[in-house]
């Protein structure tokens, strides 16, 4: 399988820099200004209304699929009821002017500008934002302001990281979503103040569906006008059927391929401007369609036909933008957007489910090599044809699609009280975060990033930030006072159950601002079962309900840790004052004996995760699920609200946030120096793992896996020419099969791509526009980030297979 030539509009799409329009921050706040006093899920339905009758559309030349966020090739809408302050700093140039980024560059007009600043003075003190920060506990932000731990990003943004049902979308059409709701509302005995609460939601559903109606109208009117003068007979046919499309759906129920992928993308395309949230995926796409597909071929289309069709979708998604402030984007590099689709793994009965729409899908990929994640799922009974099919993709680079192993995921919801038939129909939401499609309330993880490594840090020195100075939490000790290394791990426990308490404090300060400002009663309208239950998804209208924090450095804790206790306290080859003295001169005072750098040499010589070296693989176990117990006592706002679960869950997700949270974290006792980055996901930290990709994987497998149900990552990077032959691919896949089922490893995505590609590329960007590569969950342009993380990429250790 080769890569095609990429045709002209991708490339204009891909020469293109993002922009940044003002329609919706003007359209929202004119709404805003004219609903004050309402209830909020009115309010937010009006604003929606607003947004979508004053949006500019367009249908480009060629396009199949249609609709837009705005009008340009690629755009991002600004989002003042979460936070303008800070783009108003960044226009200001305070870190830098969008156009002067040193990745994830936007360029906006002057009109634009002049339209978000003259709106700006109106949101003083009414952002979702404002409201956030004004409910924070002093202990949770303290710690935030440590970077301890960071949820910030989702002050200034929607949630996200959801699917909703688009699957009874399809079957029954948005008008089945009216009739719901004005079942449900016509059931209200308004007497009872229960149902008094629930009147304002189910109202905000007939104005959304009546919005949503609206916005499809238009652009069957648009392509109407379009093809009554379109001079080209088969592209008039096209526009057409188009106009046809968009007159039914989403309202209708979808009658063949083009209708379904259309409905989905309305759909979620309205999700996206709703909110400014990452992650709004699809969900298991070759389920969905493969009926249609089946349907479509009866009907006389040809296998090229679908592929046209399905490739000009993937177009669409890539074309979806959103802008973040430089601090949240440095944790979110490479325009993430992230909306997921899923194929492969097994159906409610726990049969194989692949099909010939996941051949598809993947050609397309193939084809196409853009970066909205693709994940799919394995099992123990995948066919080598769908293995081989998935390695054919890999192989051309940009790191998709990722696999997910059902032999963890499939146990691990279980354990989380999931029903075995839900469980067995999960797909991947945003990075790689597993979730029940249409019934489970948003961000299965996505709350805060918590630094464990910094945790560790604070416990070596008493409890105090060597960076800032500042002690939230009392110590147990510094580490040239600990006597064992059990005194040492009881306090690097006690900083960590701080901290994890602060996080719950934190984040749920933010859903209950949510909940009471935000509401999103577009997107749960679409979940189950927020319509009959007359409830928000933030209120407990999802059947499950999941959240929980993104841990982050878990590689250099375990070294660290591992480190001190083979040099310090077994070994007894330097003392824990040595030892302290080094780490906090970054390893740099040569006038000790032994000197910062010798100590620093006996630290990277100590065992390593990612070797299969049981010494610091126990040590990793233990620590995690020590963790992870912790993380398990509590609950999210919605616990005994309704929802299934409602308990806080581990993921070891890091996004792109290891490189900058490794700036405000010391030198540390595997050898790391000052600000360098942390490593990523449940990746061994780069360079460190020396005994191949097996040994690597065997580590990694040993993790407590299957408490991670929030998600989480593993990159390796592999050379591209290891698995050129039969014999290799076998190997390959046989590797697969051992990690994914024996091992019950959660998840697997590679970086296939040479170094001297990689080199060449942030040398001369302008030969590489279309050059992708895996950064976490997700992949990136590699020249539309920056420099540190291009390096961080480069840097990860490549397998031999």
């Amino acid at each position: 399988m080769q890569k095609c030539q990429v045709g002209s509009a991708e490339k204009k799409v891909f020469a293109s820099t993002p922009r940044i329009d003002s329609s919706r921050a003007k359209a929202v706040t004119e709404s805003y200004m004219e609903t004050e006093g309402y209830p909020v899920p009115l309010r937010r339905a009006m604003a929606l209304r607003k947004t979508l009758e004053d949006l500019p559309i367009r249908i480009n030349d060629g396009e199949l699929i249609v609709g837009e966020i705005a009008p340009y090739d690629r755009c991002a809408q600004v989002y003042p009821d979460y936070g303008i302050d800070w783009f108003i700093k960044e226009l200001d140039g305070e870190p830098f002017r969008f156009e002067d980024r040193p990745g994830d560059k936007f360029l906006i007009s002057p009109e634009d500008e002049q339209v978000i600043r003259d709106i700006a003075p109106f949101w003083k003190g009414k952002t979702h934002k404002d409201q956030v920060y004004a409910r924070i506990p002093k202990d949770a932000w303290d710690a935030f302001q440590i970077g301890m731990i960071d949820t910030d990003y989702l002050v200034i943004c929607a949630e996200g990281h959801v699917i909703v049902n688009l699957k009874r979308i399809l079957d029954e059409g948005m008008g089945n979503v009216r009739k719901r709701a004005e079942k449900a509302i016509e059931k209200l005995d308004l007497a009872l103040t229960e149902d008094l609460k629930k009147l304002p939601f189910l109202q905000s559903v007939l104005i959304n569906c009546d919005s949503v109606e609206m916005f499809a109208n238009r652009y069957s009117k648009l392509a109407a006008e379009l093809a009554s003068q379109e001079t080209d007979s088969q592209r008039r046919e096209e526009l057409l059927k188009i106009s046809d499309v968009c007159s039914r759906v989403p309202m209708q129920p979808a009658r063949d391929i083009h209708e379904a992928i259309q409905s989905m993308y309305f759909t979620n395309l309205v999700l996206n401007i709703e909110g400014n949230g990452s992650a709004f995926s699809y969900g298991r796409m070759d389920q969905k369609l493969y009926p249609y597909y089946k349907s479509a071929l009866k009907e006389g289309w040809t296998e090229d036909d679908i592929k046209e069709l399905f490739s000009n979708f993937m177009l669409k998604l890539f074309q979806v933008t959103r802008v973040l402030d430089w601090n949240s984007t440095s944790s979110f590099r490479g325009y993430v957007v992230a909306q997921n689709m899923t194929i492969g793994g097994q159906d409610r009965y726990g049969r194989d489910a692949v099909n010939e729409m996941t051949y598809l899908i993947l050609e397309c990929q193939a084809m196409m090599q853009l970066n909205n994640p693709l994940s799919a799922r394995y099992h123990d009974k995948c066919s080598n044809r769908f293995m081989n099919a998935v390695l054919d993709v890999q192989k051309l680079g940009g790191g998709q699609p990722a696999y997910y192993s059902d032999e963890n995921y499939v146990l691990g919801l279980v354990n989380r009280g999931v029903k075995l038939e839900d469980a067995y129909d999960y797909a991947n939401v945003g990075c790689g975060e597993p979730l029940i499609e249409g019934k489970q309330s948003n961000r299965p993880d996505g709350a805060a990033f918590i630094n464990i490594t910094k945790a560790l840090e604070m416990a070596l020195n008493d409890g105090k930030d060597p960076r800032t100075g500042r002690c939230l939490h009392k110590g147990k000790g510094t580490l040239a006072e600990f006597e064992t290394y059990d005194e040492l791990y009881d306090a690097f426990m006690d900083q960590m159950r701080y901290y994890i308490r602060m996080h719950v404090i934190y984040d749920n300060s933010l859903d209950l601002a949510s909940e009471e400002g935000i509401a999103d009663p577009y997107m749960s309208m679409l979940i189950d079962d927020c319509i009959e239950r007359g409830k928000t998804v933030k209120e407990g209208g999802a059947i499950y309900d999941f959240c929980g924090p993104l841990y982050m450095g878990i590689a250099n804790t375990g070294n660290s840790l591992a480190a001190i206790k083979k040099l310090v306290y077994e070994d007894k080859v330097i003392s824990g004052a040595e030892l302290l003295h080094a780490l906090n001169t970054n390893f740099e005072d040569m006038t000790t004996s032994p000197t910062g750098e010798e100590i620093r040499h006996l630290c990277i010589k100590a065992p390593k995760y990612g070797n299969d070296d049981d010494y610091v693989d126990d040590i990793m176990v233990k620590y995690l699920y020590d963790i992870f117990e912790e993380e398990e006592k509590y609950h999210t706002t919605r616990y005994g609200r309704g929802p299934i679960g409602c308990t806080w869950v581990p993921s070891c997700n890091t996004v792109s946030s290891n490189v900058p949270l490794g700036k405000i974290v010391g030198a540390t006792p595997d050898g790391r120096k000052a600000g360098e980055a942390l490593a990523d996901t449940t990746s061994p930290m780069h360079g460190s793992d020396v005994n191949g990709p097996t040994a690597a994987l065997k580590s990694v497998g040993k993790l407590p896996n299957i408490l991670l149900s929030g998600g989480t990552l593993y990159n390796m990077r592999v050379d591209p020419k290891t698995v050129d032959s039969p014999e290799s691919r076998e190997r390959f896949i046989d590797m697969m099969r051992t990690y994914l089922g024996d091992f019950k490893g959660q998840h697997i995505q590679f970086n296939m791509v040479d170094s001297e590609v990689l080199q060449d590329a942030k040398i001369h960007p302008e030969g590489y526009s279309d050059l992708l590569v895996r950064v976490a969950g997700y992949s990136a342009l590699f020249t539309a980030i920056d420099s540190d993380l291009q390096d961080d990429i480069i840097n990860r250790t490549i397998h031999k297979v």
